[in-house]
């Protein structure tokens, strides 16, 4: 997080937990009935894991209080994919030559597109878009993680990346990246291009993953 102390700490933090936390318990016993809906909510829990070990971790070292990180998570498993969220990275799906938007930002900005004040696609010309209101550590609790499952089919692509591409690259600009570049490799080279293109004042984090 942006003008936040250690946000490269938490950030790291955050990554190795949750990775640590999902695949320590996939042994687990399925506690309901649908074992996808158990797998949502194992990941769910790594995220809150994360949190709270940001929040303890920051607690111990006073130069690092209010320490905070973005996170989106994704498993492909068999013809599922799981998603678990929190704060303004996003995670896309494009398929069939059409992207879409598989996360929901937790900003001001998305505050004020659901109540009808901003429209959808245009919140980066709104000066909320960077006051987030969830976050993993930031010393503050975790009321929320967005959470969903989704069927995967042969040839989706996930886009996962940070504000510092969608801040500067339009999602139907994203979309016709995708269009133009079949290889992962080349997809998120120009992506990450586009963003410094237009200035690219931010950290631009990109991962692009083949079915």
């Amino acid at each position: 997080m942006g003008g936040h102390a250690a946000g490269e700490i938490a950030s790291r933090m955050a990554c190795e937990e949750a990775v640590s936390e999902y695949y320590s318990n996939a042994a687990a016993p399925v506690e309901c009935g649908d074992e996808c809906e158990s797998k949502r909510q194992r990941l769910e829990k790594t995220l809150r894991t994360a949190h709270e070990k940001n929040v303890d971790y920051a607690k111990k070292h006073d130069e690092l209080r209010g320490m905070g990180t973005t996170l989106s998570a994704l498993v492909i498993q068999d013809d599922k994919a799981l998603i678990a969220h929190v704060g303004d990275s996003r995670i896309y799906r494009f398929r069939n030559h059409s992207s879409e938007r598989m996360t929901v930002d937790h900003t001001e900005n998305q505050i004020l597109i659901d109540r009808g004040i901003i429209h959808p696609g245009l919140e980066s010309n709104y000066c909320c878009r960077h006051i987030i209101t969830q976050a993993l550590g930031a010393g503050a609790d975790l009321d929320s993680v967005f959470t969903r499952v989704e069927s995967v089919r042969s040839g989706d692509r996930f886009l996962l990346c940070t504000d510092g591409l969608h801040d500067l690259v339009t999602d139907s600009e994203i979309e016709n990246i995708l269009i133009e570049h079949s290889s992962p490799q080349a997809t998120a080279d120009e992506l990450v291009n586009a963003a410094i293109r237009k200035g690219g004042h931010d950290n631009v984090t990109v991962i692009v993953v083949q079915t």
